[in-house]
């Protein structure tokens, strides 16, 4: 990633938000999929708040935790012996396969 400038906290959130906001299919899923956990007992549409309200918190955290190990698993694969393992792995995997190909296999 070299000549590339890293962005702040900030602007990856909005980017996220504005990229979840502009996508049809959350919204689908919602419309679809949330009635059916709606009690008719109760008060309607304070349910269907608090499930959205829990569906948005669970989403939250999800991508808090993928964010917080992908920015891990960035800081592991950049030092030079886990790079150099990893091309070493790699090499080999495809040189088995390239082989298995030339076999028939």
């Amino acid at each position: 990633m070299r000549g590339e400038q890293r962005t702040g906290r900030g602007e990856r959130c909005s980017a996220r938000t504005t990229d979840d906001l502009g996508n049809p299919k959350a919204g689908v899923f919602a419309v679809s999929v949330l009635p059916q956990f709606v009690t008719s007992k109760g008060p309607v549409f304070l349910s269907t708040v608090a499930l959205g309200a829990l569906w948005a918190l669970v989403s939250a955290s999800w991508y808090a935790l993928l964010t917080w190990a992908v920015d891990r698993g960035r800081d592991l694969v950049s030092r030079p012996t886990v790079l150099r393992g990893l091309n070493v792995t790699t090499g080999v995997v495809l040189l088995g396969l390239g082989a298995a190909v030339a076999a028939g296999v």
